[in-house]
């Protein structure tokens, strides 16, 4: 694909998470994209032929996003560390990630009765819960484990625990501010690693 064509492509991704994250999914449709990118609908329905196939893309895209933004984050110090840093990314600490928080929810609300973003979900979720399992894996061998436990289960339980963060972080941000819910998760990693300050 030429650099046009993705650049072109990216525009459309941006425009639809701008019209979910300001105006809902339901207002997420073909024509409304195709006006916040400033397209022609006829562009819109290039890559996509209908609007479930426009969301699926959407979605994968803004999940694509979060991991990958939370796979660069500084691999200095021990790995529990890293790890701390990586689940971070995934809670509206700032205003780039409360508007992806958003979108996510949105679709991942979506998702439980729309079978094609239901299959996304599944898909990259498992890739998250794959990655942080490795993590925690290597936290065990590199001595960082307060305790034996399996590694697959604690990175179920810790994907659960950051996506209740994140519902209660975006729907009720005064009954859970971002101190307290930091505090949380590294309180909860705490039954598994030794858990200092994650740095910066």
């Amino acid at each position: 694909m030429s650099s046009t064509a993705e650049s072109q492509k990216d525009r459309l991704l941006n425009a639809l998470v701008t019209v979910t994250a300001e105006r809902g999914l339901d207002k997420a449709s073909i024509r409304e994209v195709a006006a916040e990118a400033g397209v022609s609908v006829g562009t819109v329905q290039y890559y996509c032929r209908s609007k479930d196939e426009m969301l699926e893309m959407a979605f994968r895209h803004i999940l694509e996003q979060i991991s990958a933004r939370a796979a660069a984050t500084s691999r200095s110090g021990t790995v529990t560390q890293t790890l701390q840093r990586a689940l971070r990314e995934f809670l509206p600490l700032d205003d780039v990630r409360r508007r992806e928080c958003r979108v996510y929810l949105a679709f991942a609300a979506r998702a439980a009765v729309t079978p094609g973003l239901a299959e996304v979900q599944h898909e990259l979720l498992g890739d998250m819960r794959g990655r942080c399992a490795d993590v925690l894996r290597a936290a065990i061998e590199n001595g960082e484990a307060v305790r034996e436990f399996d590694p697959v289960e604690a990175a179920v339980v810790t994907g659960a625990l950051v996506d209740g963060l994140l519902l209660h972080m975006v729907t009720d941000p005064t009954g859970l501010p971002e101190e307290q819910a930091t505090r949380v998760l590294d309180d909860h990693l705490r039954r598994y690693l030794h858990v200092e300050d994650p740095g910066t």
